[in-house]
This record gives structure tokens, C-alpha cells and sequence, in this order.
């Protein structure tokens, strides 16, 4: 089984200077596992002494937050690519795009005043297309991590599909 971890530039170095490493295993845990054992330096990183992922590490399956669904024990198949974000110190706040496709009972529900007012959230909407049934909508989200983090939970549990805009650059 292949799985693509994508490793941030601040740990590139501890990797082989590798952006992607293709790895083995058939949950988190054992990709993470596999990893530290193939690249000793990345373990201190990632690991805290009980073995745990590091509090400012966020670990991602195909764009989902381990966190919200099994954490270490969420299971990866081949092709599946596991991204890993160092957070960014002091809580700060970030902006990021992401795409919100509406199923057609969410449509007319307030759900992006919902979310601006639910967490400490501003979202500001870059493109939308939005007609009785169906609906998307791209919105930039400015924030801390953790709130960010806890509208897209929101957002899913409500069977809202949130996708990230890839390769956008926003000051």
C-alpha cells in the first residue's frame, strides 16, 4: 500500500529535503510510525513523550483533520494523501479559501451567517453560484486555527461538503 505524505518545508531537511515521501501502512498511526522509524529525526517533531501527535501538529487524510474522524487510528488506503502542518505559533490569525457546496435542504439556511456568528470567524465571499436546489459558494475565512477548525466540523456535520482552495496565496 502507497500512501503520500506531504511534508511541510520547515521539516524537509529531516526528511531527505523531500516535499512527498511515499509511505506504508494501514492507518495514521502506522504511516507516522513508518515514517519516524525511516526519517529519526521527524519522531521529536511529530511525537510528544507519550507518543502522541504534538498539540501544534495537525495532520490531515485527503484534506480531512485526523481529529475529527479516528485521529491516529483513522485508516488510510493506497492512494490516500496524509498532509502534515506544523500550526502556526500565538494563535494567529490566518486567512484561507475554502468552497462550500450546499445540498438543496441547506440552500436557503443561513449557514455562512451561522458560522460568523457560531465562531470567531469573518467570512467574506469570493464566488458563488446559487440557484433553488443547488448551490457553491468560495469564501475566504479569516481567524484562529481552532475556530477555523471547529466551523468546518460544523460545516460537515451538517452535510455541507467543504473542500480547500489548493495553490491560493492570499496577504
Amino acid at each position: 500500500m502507497e500512501i503520500r505524505v506531504r511534508i511541510p518545508t520547515p521539516l524537509k531537511k529531516l526528511a531527505g529535503e523531500q516535499d512527498i515521501v511515499l509511505a506504508n501502512g494501514n492507518t495514521v498511526g502506522e504511516v507516522i510510525q513508518w515514517l519516524t522509524e525511516t526519517y529519526p529525526g521527524l519522531k521529536e517533531r511529530l511525537r510528544d513523550e507519550q507518543g502522541e501527535v504534538r498539540r501544534f501538529i495537525n495532520i490531515y487524510v485527503n484534506d480531512e483533520d485526523i481529529r475529527f474522524i479516528q485521529n491516529l487510528e483513522t485508516p488510510v488506503k493506497d492512494g490516500d494523501q496524509i498532509s502534515i502542518i506544523p500550526a502556526i505559533a500565538g494563535g494567529s490569525s490566518l486567512k484561507r479559501r475554502v468552497t462550500l457546496t450546499f445540498p438543496p435542504e441547506k440552500v436557503k439556511e443561513p449557514v455562512i451567517y451561522n458560522i460568523g456568528h457560531r465562531f470567531k470567524i469573518i467570512t467574506s465571499i469570493r464566488s458563488a453560484n446559487v440557484t433553488e436546489n443547488v448551490g457553491w459558494v468560495t469564501l475566504e475565512i479569516d481567524g484562529e486555527e481552532g475556530e477555523y477548525l471547529k466551523a468546518l466540523h460544523y460545516l460537515k456535520e451538517i452535510g455541507v461538503k467543504v473542500e480547500p482552495v489548493e495553490k491560493d496565496v492570499i496577504e
